[in-house]
């Protein structure tokens, strides 16, 4: 009985062997082009529309230092890695992806994109087609940023990063660290932004890339070009541009109609609940503003009020923070007095730039704060009768502020330097 067992026994596990061996699918990585992010642009070739597709691919770069390095006691250098843009065109997109095997001697892999870049063309013709294949591309992460660039995304890729070794990882860490240092610009995913396309009520707002060439000299992508004899020349700076992202472009539909700049986006981000970290600059007893409160723990209530047949909106927004900064002789925190009218001036700052903001977007047409999501979900008898004008009835809907923040505290010392 126990032989006939262990007959059994190794049979089954012979034929669980013969399933679980090798790997079907597998591609290996000489055979593969690993990129980070995509560019999509529209560009016109002879007479006709094409879809400008430029991929930043992962270039590993060779080790440094043969065997005769390593034999000092060590296991070599590690790799270090580099980006590169190539550019292919099609009809479509997927055409273009097809495309590249006609360049390239390796298949482009898209698992590891982290970030999508639109250009101007796409943004103002419509977004749609991006998010479609971002969407329905089963390589593609769900979860990879969309930005909006300045002109092309094909020159957008082609920015010299300063701080990471890829630009896609540079601009993915500055939106994502953003919410809690600044918010003055949004992180939107693939998955965002087909969510707010999708939905009655809501526009899709997306960051905004820009790049420049940085003024230091001593920047890692700005050097000073030096004559024969080694000085400094005073000759022109090599035009080598680096990201940065600022403000948001917003949406009606899938066409950008406008941007709003880094206040306005605050002010957007307060309302929609998603600015939980920066400062607001205030002028106490000031000309100027001479005062930094560190905001957080941000919270935004909207409420939806229809009353004789008119629409508004209340929005409460409430948090805390601190006193980070402040000009010598001005505040006292021991003061009441003080801090009172400190929290005054910090909620007049936060309705002022959230009014902004509403103002900006109500001018385009465009409701990314989702206000007609918010109808549509508390009063969806009164939505079913304007769905199909909201575009028209938005920029004339009342939305009233409020602002309620509360400073806790006032960092190492409780009174303003007083300079003898």
């Amino acid at each position: 009985m126990i032989m006939l067992l262990r007959k059994i026994f190794f049979s089954l596990l012979v034929i669980i062997l013969l399933f679980t061996s090798g790997c079907w699918n597998r591609r290996e990585m000489d055979t593969l082009t690993v990129n980070s992010a995509l560019g999509f642009d529209l560009i016109e070739t002879n007479g006709e529309t094409k879809i400008l597709l430029s991929v930043l691919t992962i270039k590993p770069s060779q080790a440094i230092g043969g065997a005769g390095d390593m034999a000092g006691g060590g296991a070599g250098q590690q790799q270090s890695v580099t980006g590169q843009v190539i550019s292919i065109t099609g009809d479509t997109v997927e055409d273009a992806v097809r495309n590249w095997n006609q360049c390239s001697s390796r298949q482009l892999f898209m698992a590891h994109t982290v970030l999508f870049v639109i250009g101007e063309s796409v943004a103002k013709e419509g977004i749609g087609w991006v998010i479609d294949f971002g969407t329905r591309n089963r390589d593609i992460p769900e979860r990879a940023l969309v930005v909006v660039c300045e002109g092309t995304a094909r020159d957008a890729l082609q920015a010299q990063p300063e701080f990471e070794p890829l630009l896609s990882t540079e601009v993915y860490n500055i939106l994502n660290q953003n919410r809690y240092f600044t918010s003055k610009s949004k992180a939107t995913d693939i998955i965002e932004t087909m969510y707010d396309l999708l939905t009655p009520g809501r526009d899709v707002s997306l960051a905004f890339l820009k790049t420049f060439v940085p003024p230091e000299k001593g920047s890692s992508v700005r050097q000073t070009p030096q004559s024969i004899d080694g000085k400094d020349s005073e000759g022109e700076q090599p035009d080598h541009k680096v990201p940065t992202v600022a403000g948001a472009v917003v949406f009606r539909g899938e066409k950008a109609v406008g941007r709003l700049n880094e206040a306005e986006t605050q002010g957007m981000l307060f309302i929609m609940g998603e600015a939980q970290g920066g400062i607001i600059s205030v002028a106490f007893d000031s000309t100027g503003k001479n005062t930094s409160f560190l905001f957080r723990d941000v919270n935004t209530k909207v409420k939806t009020v229809i009353e004789k047949n008119e629409i508004s909106f209340q929005v409460e927004i409430k948090g805390t923070g601190e006193l980070i900064s402040a000009a010598p002789g001005t505040i006292d925190i021991t003061n009441r007095s003080d801090i009172q009218k400190m929290e005054h001036m910090i909620n007049k700052e936060v309705v002022y730039r959230c009014r902004k903001a509403v103002n900006k977007a109500q001018e385009l047409g465009s409701d990314p704060f989702g206000f007609g999501d918010k109808l549509h979900r508390t009063h969806p008898d009164v939505w079913k009768k304007i769905e199909n004008h909201w575009g028209e009835i938005f920029p004339h809907v009342k939305v009233n502020i409020t602002a309620d923040f509360s400073v806790e505290h006032s960092g190492l010392i409780d009174k303003s330097l007083h300079i003898r």
